[in-house]
């Protein structure tokens, strides 16, 4: 009797389980924007951040949209991945004597960073939205170049165990959740509504299942958006401010992110908290970019590309070139870096903020 209600009862889960599949993929085939997308994540419980009010209200108008911006922003992630990607896993102390890389390596090319930039792009151009179905299928259809473990797990559970877009995303804090984040903004430039957070909350969730991602990637969003209303940069403290409020928000003060240097540390909580301490120590101390690198590491987690693109991006957003020379030659990861600092520079002081050189 015993065997036979365990079996009536995971009969019953599995038919429970079925129906919810059904009813989700039913909701999401039915959406024509990433705001609905976004609700239907919520609902059924796929989105690992907190159901702020900052996602259901619209960004501030930008007051004059300069094509210079646009064409920075999209440039910039080039340059910097570009400059970056020669020397990506090098520690900055085999790297120090290379300052200021200004120039291009020899055989030096993009990678993924720009890939999936202009992928994104290239979805919303010919769709008129940025459909998350649509920008999976490009994933697994083009040879990436320096694909990443997440990017890999995504293609596997997406193409080889046929799992639908919206499951087949995994857990991870990697850095690629804010490399192709620029081309979200480009849809709302004009008529900004709040489907700009949740266009970057479903595009990054697609792959990067994750609260540090996913909550990182809106407060980037929001830093990107206020370049193109800005002509100069704002003091450092408010980079720091701005992604502290939002992430704080969606994150929450629940989670528990380990750091992974220095080797000793015992900090384990909410990110967002971590970064905001790292960062004041920093400013308070007046770090190089190089020792802040050599102190928590600068690799792919986002516990360490966010503290040092804020760092670089707080020091050094009204010089372009010194922004991306720094980035590129005192972190580890300094494609993708790279590309993140270029995009916000970019967008901040336009494409003639670049030399011409490159």
């Amino acid at each position: 009797q015993m065997c036979i209600r365990d079996r009536l009862k995971i009969a019953k889960n599995i038919i429970c389980t079925m129906a919810n599949l059904y009813n989700l993929d039913r909701k999401i085939q039915n959406c024509k924007d990433n705001i609905c997308i976004m609700d239907v994540m919520f609902e059924f419980d796929l989105l690992p951040i907190e159901q702020a009010d900052i996602l259901y209200k619209p960004p501030k108008a930008i007051e004059n949209i300069y094509l210079s911006k646009v064409e920075g922003m999209l440039l910039g992630t080039i340059i910097g991945d570009v400059l970056g990607n020669k020397y990506e896993s090098k520690i900055p102390a085999k790297k120090h004597h290379m300052d200021p890389i200004v120039a291009y390596p020899p055989k030096a090319h993009f990678t993924d960073d720009t890939q999936f930039t202009f992928w994104t792009l290239d979805v919303f151009l010919k769709e008129k939205w940025l459909n998350p179905e649509s920008l999976a299928k490009k994933y697994i259809q083009e040879r990436i170049i320096g694909i990443g473990k997440s990017i890999r797990s995504f293609i596997k559970r997406f193409k080889d165990l046929k799992y639908p877009w919206y499951l087949a995303g995994v857990k991870s804090a990697g850095n690629g959740a804010l490399m192709k984040l620029s081309p979200v903004v480009i849809p709302h430039l004009i008529n900004p509504t709040n489907c700009l957070w949740a266009d970057a909350v479903v595009t990054t969730r697609l792959i990067y299942w994750d609260r540090l991602a996913i909550s990182s990637a809106v407060a980037f969003t929001y830093l990107l958006w206020e370049c193109f209303r800005r002509n100069k940069s704002p003091e450092p403290e408010w980079w720091l401010e701005k992604y502290v409020e939002i992430t704080s928000e969606l994150e929450g003060h629940k989670s528990k992110y380990k750091p992974r240097y220095p080797l000793k540390s015992t900090y384990q909580g909410p990110a967002w908290l971590y970064i905001e301490k790292v960062l004041r120590d920093a400013l308070e101390k007046n770090l190089s970019l190089y020792d802040l690198s050599n102190n928590i590491g600068s690799g792919a987690y986002l516990l360490e590309t966010i503290p040092n693109t804020l760092y670089v991006i707080m020091k050094y957003a009204d010089n372009s070139l010194l922004a991306l020379s720094k980035s590129v030659t005192y972190t580890k990861d300094s494609d993708t870096i790279g590309a993140i600092v270029g995009y916000i520079v970019g967008a901040l002081n336009g494409v003639t903020s670049f030399p011409k050189h490159l």
